[in-house]
This record gives structure tokens, C-alpha cells and sequence, in this order.
């Protein structure tokens, strides 16, 4: 009897590879959002050191409330960015689960194909022993 082989074997590597390529998404769009939210905290940090400067005059006090105003419009840019990248973030999670799941559906029924398979490996075996036992009976 000839080998297994999954008919739609061709599907299920390009199924696996498309979940591998939208995983590769997703995880670069966590990245980009820890990147973000690591730029937000090293702005909010230096906003808050800011605050703790022991020289004050009239000039630095204004150069510092533009920077600080600066500094907010950054932050609140970043926040804006953040938000959409966490939509993005969500958006190609339901995308892997999707391709599991697409994936999942292929990998199953390829286990119940292998599996008819093999009870049919073993009927044909059975028949085959059946018919030497067979002939050895009327040999004699």
C-alpha cells in the first residue's frame, strides 16, 4: 500500500506559514507599542526633573514653561499613538487566533485521515494473512 498522504497538505503549510507571517506582525506591533510607551515614561520622567532645577530667573523660567509645554504636547501625542497601536495590537491578536484556529481545523482533519489510513493498512494486512492462510490449507 502506498504511503500517507495528507490531500490537503499543500493548504496546511500555506496555512502555517500565513500564521507564522501574522504572528511576525504582531509581535512587531507589540514592539512598536513597548517602544512608544518607553518613549512616553523617559518624557514623563524628564519632565519631572524638570521641576528640580535649583537655578530660577525670569529667562530660564520661560524657556522651561515652553519646553514643558513642549513636553505635554509630546506626551499627548505619544499617548494619542499608543492608543492606536493598542487597537492595532488587538486587531492582529484576533488575526493570529483566527490563523490558529484556521490551521487548527487542517491539522485535525489530516490526524482522522492518517488514522482511516492506517485502519486500512491493517484490514489490508489482515486480508493478506488471511488469504496465505488460506492457500497453505489447500496446498497440502
Amino acid at each position: 500500500m502506498k504511503r500517507f498522504e495528507f490531500s490537503l497538505g499543500n493548504i496546511l503549510e500555506y496555512r502555517k506559514q500565513n500564521e507564522q507571517n501574522i504572528k511576525q506582525g504582531y509581535t512587531a506591533l507589540r514592539q512598536e507599542l513597548a517602544n512608544k510607551e518607553n518613549e512616553m515614561e523617559r518624557l514623563s520622567t524628564e519632565k519631572f526633573n524638570l521641576m528640580d532645577v535649583g537655578e530660577l530667573t525670569v529667562g530660564r523660567m520661560q524657556v522651561q514653561q515652553r519646553y514643558l509645554i513642549e513636553l505635554d504636547r509630546q506626551i499627548g501625542e505619544i499617548k494619542t499613538e499608543s492608543l492606536e497601536l493598542q487597537n492595532r495590537v488587538e486587531m492582529a491578536l484576533q488575526e493570529v487566533v483566527q490563523a490558529q484556529k484556521e490551521r487548527k481545523v487542517l491539522e485535525k482533519l489530516e490526524e482522522k485521515q492518517h488514522l482511516i489510513y492506517l485502519q486500512e493498512v491493517k484490514h489490508e494486512e489482515q486480508k493478506q494473512l488471511d488469504e496465505m492462510g488460506n492457500r497453505s490449507k489447500f496446498a497440502f
